[in-house]
């Protein structure tokens, strides 16, 4: 299949979807800015509007493979149009887009050439000077734009003669420069296999442990369908099986900020006690041959500042005749083993699971900073 042409990729710090209907409310204004942007965009370009003129990730279908999806739209983006606030720079997905356009080409001036910043949301002096130098040509002469930043004035009334200038004036930029852009486009590289850069002093590297069975060692009478050749692949909600659930709250914690990593061999689990840590746990895990005692094990492994998630789908018919018993099981041999019932979280359906993920990473950051004995020793 041929792979679309964009005049624009749209770049700023999403939030994670699990399903089409999700909107997240951090979405809702560089959503707005994108059908503006397309609909200028197509008519000084004289697209067909029928064809997209532009992309942004929060497109991606979710449960999608997103990186390759990613990679793949952005080998075929005329132009990068980054929307600067004080979280795009904090955060490493948005950070590892830019790396990614930029990497099509040899010459790394040559990628920023097609690159357009946008002064989405002001952020302090003394801070990525020379992003806001470039981020603040696009609002000469108006004046708004560099005290409210580009967000602010699509909210605003006040500013909306402003902002459509603005608008009008970056459509004629992309299409300026998309004329100008090589044919046929460079591959641009995978996500993973590019830098955002030197991480921030003091970030915190984010570990998702998992302990669930694999289609290898499955429970008697276990159904196989949410389980896959390793634990990491266990996605415990019938309607989200093709997205695990390691891999989205890692994707969660990714793009709150923190250098994220997945673990679930037993001999990885010592990374537990090198930063903020969540373990996730599938009850059915303790009804394996070795169930318990890999439980015993880890338990032993978890560290006084992580948090554990049990989780579970309650409309699974397995869950009702057994799971529930098995939860029950898992937590009673957490508590024995010392991790105190307030640190264990059971979630029992997919929404609840979207809606509390954020919140859960936030938590488990502020837990190391208070408990982590080389946190402490900083202390004043």
């Amino acid at each position: 299949m041929r792979q679309p042409r964009y005049y624009f990729h749209l770049s700023h710090g999403h939030s994670v979807r699990l399903r089409a209907d999700d909107r997240p409310g951090a979405d809702h204004w560089p959503g707005q800015l994108f059908t503006a942007l397309s609909a200028e965009v197509a008519r000084l370009a004289g697209a067909d509007r029928r064809v997209p003129v532009g992309h942004h990730d929060g497109l991606v279908r979710p449960l999608a493979d997103r990186k390759a999806a990613l990679a793949g739209a952005l080998s075929g983006t005329d132009v990068f149009v980054a929307l600067y606030a004080p979280g795009y720079f904090n955060k490493s997905w948005p950070l590892r887009e830019r790396a990614s356009f930029v990497s099509r080409y040899a010459d790394p001036a040559m990628g920023e050439r097609f690159l357009l910043p946008v002064h989405w949301v002001p952020w302090p002096p003394g801070e990525h000077d020379s992003e806001r130098v470039a981020a603040l040509r696009l609002g000469a002469g108006i004046p708004e734009y560099a005290e409210e930043g580009l967000q602010a004035m699509s909210r605003l009334s006040l500013y909306r003669r402003q902002y459509r200038t603005l608008v009008r004036r970056l459509a004629y930029r992309i299409v300026t420069l998309a004329a100008d852009a090589p044919r046929p486009a460079p591959l641009a590289a995978a996500i993973d296999d590019v830098s955002a850069g030197p991480a921030a002093a003091g970030a915190i590297v984010f570990t998702v442990a998992v302990l669930a069975p694999t289609r290898l060692d499955l429970p008697p009478g276990r159904s196989a369908a949410s389980y896959g050749p390793a634990a990491r692949a266990w996605s415990p909600y019938r309607d989200l099986r093709r997205f695990p659930v390691a891999a989205y709250v890692a994707d969660v914690a990714d793009r709150l900020g923190q250098p994220v990593r997945v673990v679930d061999r037993p001999a990885d689990m010592f990374a537990l006690g090198q930063g903020a840590a969540l373990v996730l746990i599938d009850p059915w895990a303790a009804a394996t041959p070795d169930g318990l005692e890999r439980l015993s094990a880890l338990t032993g492994r978890i560290p006084e500042w992580a948090s554990v998630l049990l989780l579970a789908d309650r409309s699974d018919p397995e869950y009702a005749a057994r799971g529930a018993t098995l939860h029950a099981t898992v937590a009673d041999t957490l508590v024995t083993a010392g991790i105190a019932r307030g640190r264990i979280t059971l979630l029992r359906d997919a929404d609840r699971l979207v809606e509390r993920a954020p919140a859960l990473v936030d938590q488990a950051c502020a837990a190391y900073r208070r408990n982590a004995p080389e946190r402490r020793t900083l202390e004043p």
